[in-house]
């Protein structure tokens, strides 16, 4: 992937322009392992349920969409759900009810309209993008709020900032903070054209609007 989609891709992130998936973001990430966990387990049900909702989309009647993506994604969630309980209990726990309540995340829902409207393998490729940046971000915020509300990182501890720590961050609010300083960093640094509103579609393929007119 060359520099200008990686710009593309982070400028136009729904995790960070259209806050999609802010409630993981928020809740899971008071913890680097703990965030990491989310952002995999988002990614495989995204990936996985991005595919079937793909293949299976021409069955699907127009009114039924919505319940049949989401029953589909809570099969997913499930599953993965299962299999981090049975092999990562640790992360498991330290994610909590938020990997619980992914099945109905705006996140994992969008990707699933979106794949709807391409084939399987865009659907994949799509929510693999969406899915790493997600990851990504995640993996920012726990270790920020780890380490400077916790001292810790990744469980060890850090002895500099077990003196200097700030509670804060480790809370519901220190989440906001950081999120927001997050997406305000990327915002100025991929600076992209605010002319129009990306659609998640256009954001999932790492495309700003110019790109999307030009096709």
């Amino acid at each position: 992937m060359s520099c200008s989609k990686i710009s593309n891709a982070l400028a136009s992130n729904p995790v960070l322009i259209l806050f999609l998936g802010a409630c993981p973001a928020l809740g899971a990430t008071t913890t680097l392992l703990g965030a990491l966990g989310m952002g995999v387990a988002a990614l495989i049900v995204m990936v996985l349920s991005g595919a079937v909702i793909s293949a299976i989309k021409k069955f699907i009647p127009a009114g039924a969409f919505i319940p049949v993506a989401v029953i589909i994604t809570a099969g997913f969630v499930t599953l993965v759900q299962m299999v981090m309980q049975a092999f990562l209990p640790d992360v498991y726990q330290m994610m909590g009810i938020y990997l619980t309540v992914a099945a109905v995340d705006l996140l994992v829902f969008a990707n699933s309209e979106a794949a709807a409207d391409n084939c399987v393998g865009k659907a994949v490729i799509g929510a693999l993008k969406v899915g790493v940046f997600f990851i990504l971000v995640l993996a920012l915020m726990g270790a920020v709020r780890e380490v400077f509300g916790l001292g810790t990182i990744a469980g060890f501890d850090i002895e500099f900032f077990a003196n200097y720590k700030i509670s804060l961050l480790a809370k519901a609010p220190g989440g906001f903070v950081v999120f927001s300083f997050i997406a305000a960093v990327i915002s100025k640094c991929f600076a992209r054209d605010n002319s129009c509103t990306c659609s998640y579609a256009t954001a999932a393929a790492g495309m700003t609007c110019a790109d999307k007119e030009g096709m």
